[in-house]
């Protein structure tokens, strides 16, 4: 019973899938037409945003070198500022006479 179910659908199937093979010239003109502008419009996209990349890339690398850079300056200046603090003054002894 199951088999019959399925050797029907089987044949259903061809004859709907044979039915909608047989469109006409144009309509098959229009299907590949459209499919090489959605091809065409992805590739496009694909080139521009590899352009895009290969463009970007040297430019943030120059901004984070020189990020980089100013930032250690800045540290260095800092471990500089903090090792040549002086404090200048006089010890006297003071004595406690509360006592």
């Amino acid at each position: 019973m199951a088999s019959f179910f399925f050797s029907q659908q089987a044949q259903n199937w061809q004859q709907l899938f044979r039915r909608h093979q047989s469109g006409g010239f144009f309509s098959r003109l229009i299907a590949w037409l459209v499919l090489g502008l959605v091809l065409a419009a992805g590739l496009l996209v694909v080139v521009t945003v590899l352009l895009l990349s290969w463009l970007l890339i040297p430019v943030l690398l120059f901004k984070k070198r020189k990020a980089a850079k100013a930032r250690f300056t800045a540290e260095r200046a800092y471990q500089q500022s903090r090792n040549d603090i002086i404090i200048e003054g006089v010890i006297t002894e003071v004595k406690d006479e509360r006592v």
